[in-house]
């Protein structure tokens, strides 16, 4: 029996693949010995040869997207090399579309799927790989007859990643820039009942997240409710990930997510831009006013983690346009802000009108834009280095109280992004750490280029910002002063008074005293600062109670 080696390679070690797991089952009834690996595109190349080599597989499976496409490219002659009677048989988004071109380039290919999978790969092996034409498309499965992807086996080593689930295929929708919004990507669903028992048997294996790869979850509204009022039901303890288009959320939506608990649910909304024209050019066409309205609700219940993206580089897009939708989007406070670049993917409809857009993008993956018509290749370096801080300072969360307050300073939070940067570049510092400390040390020299007199009103939010991100119950030397050095012996002292029995009570909490050993305290050391956030209170302490962290104000 022939050995199928089925090989993924994710974007991160976190990240699976739900793609090679569909194909292994499809094709399960068929006389082949199948095994499937994974990798990242990080791991070595040679180390990703070595282990493929091991399995001594006599037909490689390879699922191509735009993550990993470089490192197929590769992989492909080597291992030919090493495997020089092996069949290689490519599939996925990235050979779909420019079939051609790869077995131009990559003569080792025998085989190349276009389209969905699973039927093309099934005709392949079912012929026993003796056929005339390398490209092989031919119509899919109606997706209630796919298999359910996973398998025993699968687990437990998925429980340590991203576990990806579809209940529907295709979407409603046409956006000139998305491949599921071609003719040949039917809208299909599962059957409710089919849905609730592969989740109950993913919960069971208690993955960290189940993430729905649907491309618009909610397109038929009342199927994502009876899967949302499901879920919320069983409140397992795990997150579910979905991609929602806010205009299609009614009432009905409102009334079923109030009830979610906290924590169990993460949404993905792509808004792209909030220019009319922009968005009717790429088919997306949306009424910004009503969609902000209902993006606010959700954020505004506070249980759902709200992620929302921007794209820069879309038709009719200029630089000042763009500051427009990344304000308006700024202005929701979302959980996380994700601005993005157009991919200009193959055989997509904005792949056909580059010409006509002035696009010109990178030639290999990811094929991100570098101009268009109404952006300069300058003004993307410009947002590109925005989305550097965007990601560092907002997304991080770890400087909610300073950003609120800096973005304040100016007239619009773009303003502040795009200024900070181009204060880097003249500093001639990087923005590529994670280092809290660093990058507070950045931002402290840059308010005292351009708020001198606002400076001790800052560093009390960089502090504010700090006890709440840290575990220590210490602070970073830059940020010490001769108020703080009181405020742990005046904070424990207090608190020690009002404790009975070693406890202490206050409001809501009950605690030990011995947990105050690893609290930070806290003395605002600028009047502005007590004003606004203590008023007639004077120390803090933060602490963390049940793996959640709590702030006790008082007097004293």
């Amino acid at each position: 029996m022939k050995k199928l080696l089925f090989v993924g390679i994710n974007a991160r070690y976190t990240h699976s693949n739900l793609a090679i797991r569909y194909l292994r089952n499809f094709i399960k009834e068929l006389p082949f010995k199948t095994s499937i690996l994974e990798f990242s595109i990080n791991q070595n190349l040679l180390d990703i040869l070595s282990v493929i080599h091991s399995e001594n597989p006599d037909i490689i499976s390879f699922s191509v997207y735009i993550w990993n496409t470089e490192v197929v490219r590769i992989l492909l002659p080597e291992i030919k090399k090493v495997f020089p009677n092996s069949k290689i048989i490519l599939g996925g988004p990235e050979v779909s579309y420019n079939a051609e071109k790869w077995l131009e380039n990559y003569p080792c290919i025998d085989f190349i799927v276009a389209g969905a999978g699973e039927a093309g790969l099934y005709y392949i092996l079912e012929n026993k790989l003796n056929l005339h034409n390398k490209i092989v498309k031919v119509p899919n499965s109606p997706f209630s007859k796919i298999p359910f992807p996973y398998i025993d086996e699968d687990f437990p080593e998925l429980t340590k990643k991203y576990v990806y689930y579809e209940s529907s295929r295709g979407c409603p929708y046409k956006c000139s820039y998305c491949l599921s919004s071609r003719l040949d990507q039917p809208l299909e669903f599962k059957d409710f009942e089919a849905v609730k028992k592969e989740l109950i048997y993913l919960i069971r294996k208690k993955p960290r997240i189940i993430k729905f790869v649907d491309r618009t979850f909610n397109a038929k509204r009342e199927f994502a409710r009876k899967i949302w009022k499901f879920l919320i039901d069983v409140n397992p303890e795990m997150k579910f990930h979905f991609e929602v288009f806010p205009s299609l959320l009614e009432e009905e939506d409102f009334e079923i997510l109030i009830d979610c608990p906290e924590g169990l649910f993460q949404f993905e909304i792509g808004i792209q831009s909030t220019n009319a024209e922009t968005l009717k050019e790429i088919r997306r066409p949306d009424n910004w006013r009503i969609t902000k309205h209902k993006i606010m609700r959700l954020i505004n219940q506070k249980n759902i983690h709200v992620h929302v993206d921007l794209i820069a580089g879309l038709p009719y897009e200029d630089f000042s346009s763009l500051k427009t939708s990344f304000n308006e989007i700024y202005s929701l406070y979302p959980d996380y802000f994700q601005l993005g670049f157009l991919k200009v993917l193959p055989g997509t409809e904005m792949s056909e009108r580059i010409d006509e857009y002035g696009i010109k993008t990178l030639e290999t993956s990811p094929y991100q834009v570098l101009e268009t018509k109404w952006l300069y290749y300058e003004e993307l370096v410009q947002i590109q280095d925005i989305e550097k801080l965007l990601n560092i300072y907002y997304n991080s969360g770890k400087f909610k109280t300073t950003l609120e307050n800096i973005t304040n300073q100016f007239e619009y939070p773009f303003d502040f992004y795009l200024n900070f940067s181009l204060f880097l570049k003249s500093q001639e510092y990087t923005s590529e750490t994670k280092d809290w400390q660093k990058n507070e040390y950045i931002l402290v020299n840059f308010i005292k280029d351009n708020f001198p007199d606002e400076l001790n009103y800052f560093l009390d939010c960089l502090r504010w910002d700090w006890c709440y991100i840290t575990n220590a119950h210490y602070y970073p030397e830059f940020l010490q002063n001769k108020y703080l050095k009181n405020a742990k012996e005046l904070g424990f002292e207090y608190l020690k008074q009002k404790s009975k029995e070693g406890k202490i009570r206050y409001k809501n909490l009950y605690f030990p005293l011995s947990d105050l050993k690893k609290a930070v305290f806290f003395i605002p050391s600028s009047e502005k600062f007590k004003k606004k956030y203590f008023g007639d209170l004077d120390i803090a302490v933060i602490l963390k109670i049940n793996n959640k962290k709590e702030c006790i104000k008082f007097k004293i």
